[in-house]
């Protein structure tokens, strides 16, 4: 049964509080935070790398870690671990779950040591862009820290 409930204010007019069984069902109510678009985004960003990732792995593409080239069966395997770690990611971006900023924070640290040695390795500066953008997805990541709890 829900009831309108009314009370009077200080100058004796009436005020209109509202339903009863609405401010008691919102009184039990958990305070549940607005995820921010930019953390959606990059959890989807994951997403699109984690399946990128295993059709790299299906297609046995090559690849790179620490500077080193690798192919065959170890590159799939590095290939389904990234999609696997991406996945992780986006699921816990979108439940805002502090283990997943950990695991973000770690990735994007091997990320950017990844592609550091491969530029300098190489002589060639190609990964900059990446590296830059990186650091900002890391900066971003790392101001919404007290954003994502378990």
């Amino acid at each position: 049964m829900v009831e309108s409930v009314s009370t009077m204010d200080i100058e004796n007019r009436s005020q209109q509080m509202g339903d009863v069984h609405a401010n008691a069902v919102s009184g039990k109510r958990k305070h549940v935070q607005k995820r921010p678009t930019g953390i959606t985004t990059l959890g989807i960003f994951m997403l699109v790398g984690g399946i990128f990732c295993i059709c790299a792995g299906l297609s046995e593409t090559p690849a790179g870690i620490i500077g080193v080239s690798v192919s065959g069966t170890p590159a799939v395997v590095i290939h389904f671990l990234h999609a696997g770690v991406s996945f992780y990611i986006f699921t816990g971006f979108l439940k805002l779950k502090r283990d997943a900023w950990i695991v973000y924070m770690i990735f994007f640290a091997f990320g950017i040591a990844n592609n550091l040695i491969t530029m300098m390795s190489s002589g060639s500066i190609n990964q900059l862009a990446t590296v830059m953008l990186m650091c900002l997805f890391g900066y971003y990541i790392h101001g919404k820290k007290e954003l994502f709890v378990n």
